[in-house]
């Protein structure tokens, strides 16, 4: 990567600022990122559904998601 590439931009006063550019590399990945291999087991899978729908599927919140008064 080096250095990194500055860009002149103008703020929302008006004024020049410099600003980080592009910082990623040219090309494609070598390979994917499969998520899925990384569960091995069905339990592992299952574990993963289960955590990570239960915001979307049940009435289980925390901090400033939770409503004091349902809608």
């Amino acid at each position: 990567m080096g250095d990194y590439v500055y860009e002149e931009k103008k703020n929302y006063e008006g004024k020049n600022v410099k600003a980080l550019g592009s910082t990623f590399e040219e090309g494609k990945p070598d390979a994917t990122g499969n998520w899925l291999a990384k569960l091995t087991t069905h339990e592992e899978r299952l574990g993963y559904l289960r955590t990570a729908l239960r915001y979307w599927y049940s009435n289980e919140w925390y901090g400033s998601e939770k409503r004091k008064q349902e809608a």
